[in-house]
């Protein structure tokens, strides 16, 4: 005789909810482990930056329209900075400086010039345009890129250009000015992903991208291992060179900033359930386990880094959150 199924007098509803109980009761026990295993992993909370008089001294920032450059520019103001604000969205620059002049009177009103990251020429024209010292310049701003081989407009893959040789250039062409300081200082906002890099001069020279294989190396948070990566890696060997040939008292550091949301994300394609996880699961749990940081908290590196006293003297160092 064929075996038959028990028979079940519950509702169908109530049949459904007792099958997926078992799933619900495994998700749990995932979630409660991930939590566990971030807080083993995750860095000490942070403590409380030593305030800096920043009375006379000028910081050129990139990137401040948004995410970790607009907390970082926000936290200068508020220590009297005199802020240059180089931005591809000049509408965006000048209502950051609207903003930061209402909030902080005392401090100099921020002064915001056009440059794109993507075009060589718009850099050039920003250095040409803004004749002023430099005190310090941070290299914030940056793409995650797309994980295909996207071009800039001068033929160089986008994270190549946009997150290395256009920082390298800018540098460049401030340098006399940031070595003139009584305290110069070069900040590069770099990324821990750079250990996943892999960086070929052959493709430097040939392709125009720093690894030709970075295609094949995408994973869940998009191009973090791609080119993304090889271009922090080349930023900080950038940085630690540019260090040894710093003139005067001025000297350069990397660093490894906060891991928190912010708008470099933007080019990564996910599902809608992935999406849903990561706004309503992911982001809430790492911020409830340390792991990833909240908006308060989420500058605090770079800021040190950029305006510590004591950091003058330990150039071609990194720094992590």
């Amino acid at each position: 005789f064929a075996a038959q199924k028990p028979h079940c007098s519950l509702p169908h509803t109530c049949r459904c909810s007792w099958q997926m109980a078992p799933v619900v009761k495994t998700l749990g026990v995932l979630v409660v482990l991930v939590a566990v295993l971030f807080k083993a992993l995750a860095p000490s909370p942070l403590g409380e930056v030593v305030p800096v008089n920043l009375s006379g001294r000028t910081f050129v920032i990139t990137g401040a329209t948004s995410g970790l450059g607009s907390w970082h520019a926000e936290q200068l103001a508020a220590w009297n900075a005199s802020l240059v604000l180089p931005v591809r969205d000049v509408k965006r620059g000048e209502a950051l400086a609207e903003r930061l002049s209402k909030t902080y009177p005392g401090a100099p009103r921020a002064v915001v010039v056009d440059m794109d990251l993507n075009s060589l020429d718009s850099v050039r024209g920003f250095a040409e345009k803004y004749k002023g010292p430099v005190d310090v310049l941070v290299h914030n701003a940056a793409t995650l890129g797309s994980g295909q081989v996207r071009r800039t407009k001068d033929g160089f893959e986008e994270c190549f250009q946009i997150n290395y040789l256009s920082t390298f250039l800018l540098t460049s062409l401030l340098v006399d000015r940031i070595e003139q300081s009584s305290a110069g200082r070069v900040v590069h906002v770099s990324a821990k992903a750079h250990d996943w890099a892999n960086i070929s001069l052959d493709a430097m020279r040939s392709e125009k991208m720093l690894g030709p294989d970075f295609p094949d190396r995408q994973g869940m948070m998009g191009n973090l291992a791609g080119s993304y990566a090889d271009s922090k890696l080349a930023q900080i060997l950038f940085s630690s060179a540019l260090n040894r040939r710093l003139k005067g008292n001025a000297v350069s550091l990397s660093l490894h900033p906060a891991i928190t949301q912010t708008e470099l994300l933007r080019d990564v394609k996910s599902s809608a359930i992935f999406s849903f996880l990561k706004e309503n699961v992911m982001m809430k749990v790492g911020q409830a386990v340390g792991f990833m940081q909240t908006k308060e908290d989420a500058p605090k590196t770079q800021i040190h880094v950029s305006t510590h006293p004591a950091l003058q003297e330990a150039g071609g160092g990194g720094c992590e959150s």
